[in-house]
């Protein structure tokens, strides 16, 4: 079990990386809006960042905050040490993030900041409740989410994340 929580946090912290790297990251498209079908998908932030030369990644670096740059930097070495398997998870969110409208990834935004200030206790509580959600059809999530069991052993806040998050990034 440790190796399985492991590797969900590590899969957290991912998806976190992500996120912030795309809010950081150059100022490129990420995709054309008429991009004809069967291209190649979106590419990741930080795999952008890996690919650019050191001197490009430095310039790009160089025109954020040097908290920020740092920060990235961080980030950037941490994904590069996660196992291949964990970085295709990784992609994979992504790509589902990424065909998100701007409107739902701000809720999705939104609902990873309400969760970390939830208090500690509760905070792995309910990352494993949205990750079970996550994993089930989209009937059984329902009959899930609306039964009473649900609404006793989560607040009002706590349910609209679980229900957002498994809404908006399904497994």
């Amino acid at each position: 079990m440790p190796c399985n929580s492991r590797r969900a946090t590590l899969l957290r912290f991912g998806f976190a990386i992500l996120l912030a790297a795309a809010a950081a990251g150059p100022a490129r498209p990420q995709q054309e809006p008429d991009r004809p079908a069967g291209q190649r998908p979106a590419v990741n932030p930080i795999d952008r960042w890996n690919r650019m030369s050191p001197e490009e990644r430095e310039r790009e670096l160089a025109k954020l905050p040097p908290e920020r740059a740092k920060l990235i930097r961080q980030r950037i070495w941490r994904y590069n040490q996660m196992h291949p398997e964990e970085k295709q998870a990784l992609r994979r969110r992504y790509q589902t993030f990424s065909q998100l409208s701007p409107e739902e990834r701000q809720i999705v935004r939104d609902r990873f900041r309400e969760l970390r200030q939830l208090p500690p206790a509760r905070q792995p509580i309910v990352r494993r409740e949205v990750a079970h959600v996550r994993q089930l059809p989209e009937a059984q999530r329902r009959t899930r989410m609306n039964g009473a069991e649900f609404r006793s052993r989560f607040s009002p806040e706590e349910r609209q994340i679980i229900r957002d998050l498994s809404t908006y990034l399904p497994n």
